[in-house]
């Protein structure tokens, strides 16, 4: 969550998301963590569900009508609804980002670490700018596109990026969009194109659009289950989580699944 703070959002490019916003859309990560381990409900909530765990501010942010008062509940959303999972959240399509414009290679590899218990290797240290770009109006997909042209880079970004595409219909703040504006300081529109959310989940799961996708993440409980497991393991015992304790994260990621 440290990296919702890094990054500074201009309030002529995000008016409403100020710091209210922010502070509300970091809280809904563990507000409904929270909800799920008090109500004793599965992981898998996490990754999908037919709620969003909002405040009022957080409802409003998000579009969502008829949600009075600060504390925090369920609210339900529909089947279409982007909300109701941590990667349709305001502080991880933040924390995917620079402040300006999503970054599918944060996302992707967000995803990939924290939902996927599959983290993509550290970047090479010889990574190549893309200097050649400088000055050209391009989508991002265009801009990622080219890192894939790069040997040194393609194999991972291959993994990565079809993820973070995937998430394109949120804004750097979080906000659903259907085109990707460039603008210039003064708010002039230099360049739009259409988003195209669609990408692969893996080697063999295609999906079409940012629902498919949390479709297939939400299939991937298990190794979400996983994952969580072990940081609690290595935040229980203070120190990195090892291959000796496998058999203990395995026979407890069980419990974690489950509803209780």
């Amino acid at each position: 969550m440290h990296r919702l703070g890094m990054c500074a959002f201009e309030g002529r490019d995000f008016p409403t998301f100020d710091n209210a916003a922010r502070d509300s859309a970091g809280d809904e990560v563990y507000e409904s963590f929270t909800y799920t381990l008090e109500e004793g409900l599965p992981l898998g909530n996490l990754l999908k569900a037919d709620y969003v765990v909002a405040n009022d501010v957080l409802a409003d942010y998000f579009g969502i009508e008829g949600v009075k008062g600060h504390h925090w509940r369920p609210v339900p959303v529909s089947e279409d609804s982007p909300r109701g999972g941590l990667i349709g959240s305001a502080a991880v399509a933040a924390m995917g980002s620079d402040g300006q414009r999503p970054s599918p290679v944060e996302r992707g590899a967000w995803v990939l670490r924290k939902l996927r218990n599959d983290p993509p290797p550290p970047a090479p240290p010889n990574v190549p700018q893309l200097s050649r770009f400088e000055g050209e109006l391009l989508s991002t997909r265009e801009l990622e596109n080219a890192h894939q042209e790069e040997a040194q880079c393609a194999q991972c970004h291959e993994k990565i990026d079809p993820i973070g595409f995937g998430m394109e219909n949120l804004d750097a703040a979080g906000l659903w969009r259907e085109l990707e504006v460039i603008k210039d300081r003064k708010q002039v529109v230099l360049a739009t194109f259409p988003i195209d959310p669609s990408g692969e989940f893996g080697q063999d799961k295609k999906f079409e659009n940012f629902l498919e996708l949390r479709d297939e993440v939400a299939e991937e409980a298990d190794a979400f289950a996983m994952g969580l497991t072990e940081s609690l393991i290595a935040y229980g015992l203070g120190r990195p989580f090892g291959f000796t304790d496998h058999d203990l994260a395995v026979e407890n990621s069980g419990h974690a699944r489950e509803s209780e």
